[in-house]
């Protein structure tokens, strides 16, 4: 039986088709990070806020209902 070689992510060529048009955006060279800096913005948080929310994260099929219950 044969072993099968997996993709080389770093040859363009053993990359899905989908990534293919974005190559030059991996091709290019590292030089620097940006300067760090403070962020410009403040967050201010209320005491009226609800300390729950009354919803859900994710909405369920009815078979995963049906798993729960």
């Amino acid at each position: 039986m044969e072993k099968l070689e997996k993709p080389n992510a770093m040859n363009p060529e053993d990359l899905p088709d989908y990534i293919q048009p974005f190559i030059y955006l991996f091709n290019k060279k590292f030089e620097k990070l940006l300067e760090q800096r403070e962020w410009n913005y403040k967050i201010n948080l209320t005491e009226e806020i609800p300390r729950e929310l009354n919803t859900k994260a994710y909405v369920m099929t009815l078979k995963e209902k049906e798993t729960l219950n």
